[in-house]
């Protein structure tokens, strides 16, 4: 295919799956909101970029279209991060054994995204932790900030989550409550996981969306 001009046709910024701009659409959102969800969250991922929409549904003109989204921020170091697929996401798993009520539920996930983030801000000024966690943090707060709830079975299951996770080498946080409210103290209420998609994908991929 050729261009008005004689030469040949740019190739698409962007090439989503148009199985999963189809399973957005039937929720509802516009295809633009669609293809820039799917953009800013790896294009892998119906639920991840419907939680991505839900997110930042408040702070991104969603219905503006990607094009020129990219045309305007398409700078050689982006370009790099999206053709090394550096997608991140932190995954809280919410402990069900407990039987928490809604509120509870929404303060522990707050606390064990909050202490993620702590962790990983601290433990980048050291030295041997400083390109690895600078990298993470700079490319999940440049993409979104995409967060995932899912719902974890037992108390045994997210601490074999979080050894899974340390084996993996991602950065992770079990929440252990204060046992003021509902639970016992000492209790682990929430494991929060933080690394590239794919990554993460091999420790909570097979959880349910809470």
């Amino acid at each position: 295919m050729e261009s008005q001009s004689g030469g040949e046709a740019e190739p698409p910024l962007f090439t989503p799956n148009e199985d999963l701009v189809t399973a957005l659409v039937s929720l509802g959102f516009t295809r633009n909101a669609a293809l820039k969800a799917l953009f800013y969250t790896g294009n892998q991922n119906a639920d991840l970029a419907a939680s991505w929409l839900f997110e930042n549904q408040d702070t991104q003109d969603l219905d503006t279209p990607l094009e020129n989204e990219l045309l305007g921020t398409s700078d050689s170091s982006e370009d790099e991060l999206l053709e090394a697929g550096d997608f991140y996401k932190m995954v809280l798993v919410v402990n069900a054994e407990l039987n928490m009520g809604v509120g509870k539920v929404a303060a522990q996930v707050a606390h064990g995204a909050l202490n993620l983030y702590r962790m990983m801000t601290e433990n980048r000024l050291l030295a041997e932790n400083a390109a690895t966690y600078n990298e993470m943090l700079l490319c999940w707060e440049q993409f979104g900030e995409t967060k995932i709830v899912v719902r974890g079975e037992t108390t045994k299951q997210l601490q074999q989550l979080a050894e899974k996770a340390q084996s993996a080498g991602l950065p992770h946080y079990l929440v252990h409550d204060a046992g003021h409210t509902q639970v016992a103290p000492g209790s682990v209420t929430v494991l929060g996981v933080m690394g590239k998609i794919d990554l993460v994908d091999q420790v909570t991929g097979a959880l349910k969306l809470l």
